[in-house]
């Protein structure tokens, strides 16, 4: 064989391997697009209530060539991509929707749901201000919903400011109030953290022993503590990337129990050697912590009853995988008012109406910073130490697409920013250090 035709030949491999590979990340791409849209609709129509023009509008702007079908007898939502890929999401009332994936639909459905909440909801008081310029605070709230930039779209939807546990400040976009649930996002995680710190408060966990995970038991991972998870610095190997498939996107839209899936990454670094946020570790522990339970629904029913309830959180929906178990990076719904509850529970130290819910210590601990995280983490809450005019006491549950909820005890402060915001370009540093220098 002649040396141009070895070379032609090769030519030839990398092509047909490039057109492979091409195709290959195109499916994959599919999948998860169909997923993700699949997903959201079905949740934004049968959760929020919101009307489906707006969803596919605002919601779906990174995969907005899918064909969405809506069964709203069924309470269900299938999306698909020119007959590449398909995806299916179904709504069950207290648990919302559920990717079909790995699973027969009934048995999905065939899994226990959360009690219903009886309580009578716990309204947060409208404060008459006295010693705020109430005035320049409805500029700086106004300001938020303000669309300065076509290129840099904010789509705020809801904006609540606490002071001294009553609301000060409160705006909502067209089309939502204060009766609307919107997705947290990562915000989620903190939610998954007051969990375990329920759980640390029955003394059924301790976060400083290694993670009861019986498939590290012998291996390297061993050695990871749930202190480690809540912190971000198990030194697990978990991809964090939205941009393309990948350790992320698969645990949260192509398999069945997330959990399931993270508790499978191998380790890269000893832990607390370096910091890596990962959603992967927000849902070992949500598998973890449903391995403590006897019963599925006894576990399914702990946030509920223990959290939410007692915060009067009426609206909260938490959703589980297939698998049944909760998606606590990523997936529950709340009004803007309820996020605010949530915020103010932390605020109070874990006490509410003279009831002590989060262990002693529970809120320092969560807001402590975490070494090697460049002044940015504590534990699954933000911490901003980098720019000095921002509260050094505050602390944050944030969510991609600019949701915020920030506790500022030094000011009596909680503060909640929910939108739609495709490039994450808040300006939330901005916007809470106005509202400071008015308190």
């Amino acid at each position: 064989m002649t040396f141009k035709k070895k070379i032609g030949y090769f030519l030839l491999f990398l092509l047909l391997f490039g057109i492979g590979y091409a195709l290959n990340f195109a499916v994959r791409y599919a999948y998860v697009g169909t997923s993700y849209n699949a997903k959201m609709v079905c949740s934004c129509k049968f959760v929020a209530g919101r009307d489906i023009e707006s969803i596919k509008k605002e919601e779906l702007y990174a995969v907005s060539f899918s064909n969405i079908d809506i069964d709203e007898a069924n309470s269900t939502v299938s999306a698909n991509i020119y007959g590449l890929a398909t995806a299916k999401a179904i709504f069950r009332p207290g648990l919302g929707c559920t990717l079909v994936n790995e699973m027969l639909e009934r048995e999905i459905y065939l899994q226990p749901k959360p009690p219903t909440d009886t309580t009578k909801a716990q309204n947060l008081k409208i404060q008459v201000s006295t010693s705020i310029n109430d005035e320049l605070l409805t500029k700086t709230v106004n300001e938020a919903f303000e669309e300065k930039n076509p290129a840099e779209i904010m789509r705020t939807r809801a904006v609540v400011v606490l002071h001294n546990g009553n609301i000060i400040a409160e705006k909502y976009a067209p089309n939502f109030t204060e009766n609307t649930p919107l997705i947290g996002w990562s915000m989620t995680k903190s939610v998954t953290s007051a969990m375990v710190g329920l759980l640390v408060k029955d003394k059924k966990l301790d976060i400083y022993k290694p993670a009861p995970i019986d498939e590290w038991k012998n291996d390297d991972r061993n050695k990871i503590t749930i202190d480690h998870l809540l912190r971000m610095s198990s030194g697990l190997d978990f991809d964090e990337n939205y941009t393309s498939p990948g350790d992320a996107t698969t645990m949260l839209f192509r398999v069945k129990g997330a959990g399931a899936y993270a508790i499978k990454s191998k380790i890269k670094a000893e832990p607390d050697k370096i910091w890596s946020y990962s959603s992967g570790t927000t849902n070992i522990l949500q598998e973890l912590m449903r391995r403590q339970f006897n019963s599925h629904s006894e576990y399914l029913a702990f946030p509920h009853l223990r959290l939410f309830q007692k915060l009067g959180m009426k609206s909260a929906v938490l959703e589980p995988d297939a698998s049944g178990t909760y998606v606590g990076s990523s997936f529950m719904f709340a009004t803007a008012r309820d996020w605010a509850k949530f915020g103010q529970l932390y605020l109070q130290d874990g006490v509410w109406k003279n009831e002590r819910l989060l262990p002693e210590g529970w809120v320092k601990y969560s807001a402590t910073e975490t070494p090697k995280s460049d002044g940015d983490y504590a534990a699954h809450f933000w911490i901003n130490h980098t720019d000095k005019d921002f509260p050094q006491d505050a602390f944050m549950a944030l969510g991609f697409e600019s949701q915020s909820v920030t506790i500022i005890p030094s000011k009596q402060l909680v503060i909640v920013r929910l939108g739609c915001t495709p490039k994450d370009n808040f300006d939330l540093n901005g916007f809470v250090k106005k509202i400071v220098k008015l308190i």
